[in-house]
């Protein structure tokens, strides 16, 4: 045996490399924050911050681990919580005005992950320079 590393072809390209993919993120992840909220509909007090965080961030840490999404390529995690957390809260404000605060909860919610899903994935297709 030699201590030599293993020459990877160049024609192939790092799967570390690859963006999130679209589709599959911001659907399950909205698709987590429903089942997230209908179960705090179930309930019999209301859930607490840690439960509403649950759902929908272990569900994109299942897709950075599963998908190997490159570290360099995590960054959209940022700008995607910004938009997402603008959204719940302004969102959550104009809908209790319109639609009453129990049904603005849950839809900001819901609208609140799957932008952050998805300003996260459209990001991952830009990597940052480490430069």
């Amino acid at each position: 045996m030699s201590d030599e590393p293993i020459p990877v072809p160049l024609d192939e390209e790092d799967p570390r490399d690859q963006p999130a993919p679209f589709g599959a993120v911001v659907l399950l992840t909205a698709a987590s924050a429903v089942a997230v909220m209908a179960l705090a509909v179930t309930l019999s007090q209301p859930p607490g911050l840690k439960f509403l965080l649950f759902g929908p961030i272990a569900l994109v840490v299942f897709e950075v681990v599963a998908y190997e999404v490159y570290w360099r390529r995590w960054w959209g995690a940022l700008p995607g919580a910004v938009a997402g957390l603008a959204v719940y809260f302004e969102g959550r404000v104009a809908l209790a005005d319109v639609i009453g605060d129990t049904w603005a909860h849950p839809i900001a919610y819901v609208t609140a992950w799957t932008l952050f899903a998805a300003v996260f994935a459209v990001c991952s297709r830009y990597p940052r320079s480490v430069t």
